[in-house]
This record gives structure tokens, C-alpha cells and sequence, in this order.
């Protein structure tokens, strides 16, 4: 089946869907919220379901050689390192220029 056939085939499956209805009294259309069409309530799952998805989810992550885990740690030293140094002599430039400035309007 070709993809335009397909398509044109689900649009018209969908406008008959979406056909208003006769039936159903103002009442009913005044309790339902603005722009929320009638559904039936999502299914909940316990909790031992939600760990088993999320232990399965677990076992798709693409974890990190220990080669790529000891670069990335040495990226991250290297990079809190230069920014301890920038810092530091940042706060030692204003420190300067603070007690200059206090020294300087001090004699007044």
C-alpha cells in the first residue's frame, strides 16, 4: 500500500471518529472541562511494574568505558582547577584595588 493511500485512509477513519454527536444532554457537555474529549482513565501500574520498567531502562543506557570515566573525572579536575585559580587571583586583584581605595579616601 502506498504511503498517500495510507494517509488519506487514516484521515477518513479519523473524520468519522470525530463526527458530533447526537445524543448527550447540555448537562452532560457542562461538567466535562473545556477542550478535553471523553476518554477512559489511564491504567495505573504498582510499583514493582514501575521498577522493573525503570530496572529494563537501566540495562539500555550506554555506560561509559572506564577509559572514557578517568578522562571525563580528569576533564572535570583540570577544568575546577583553572577556574580555583581564576578565582583566587581574581579575588586577589580586588582585594588590591579595594584596600587602595580605602587607603586613598582613608586621609580625607
Amino acid at each position: 500500500m502506498a504511503r498517500s493511500e495510507k494517509g488519506e485512509r487514516e484521515q477518513s477513519d479519523s473524520a468519522s471518529v470525530r463526527a458530533p454527536r447526537a445524543a448527550g444532554s447540555s448537562r452532560e457537555r457542562q461538567n466535562q472541562p473545556a477542550g478535553r474529549a471523553e476518554s477512559a482513565p489511564k491504567e495505573r501500574t504498582g510499583l514493582v511494574q514501575f521498577i522493573r520498567e525503570c530496572w529494563a531502562e537501566l540495562g539500555r543506557v550506554q555506560w561509559p568505558t572506564r577509559h572514557q570515566l578517568w578522562q571525563a573525572t580528569a576533564v572535570v579536575l583540570v577544568v575546577c582547577l583553572v577556574m580555583g585559580v581564576y578565582i583566587a587571583a581574581l579575588d586577589s586583584l580586588l582585594q588590591q584595588a579595594s584596600a587602595w581605595l580605602i587607603d586613598k579616601y582613608a586621609e580625607y
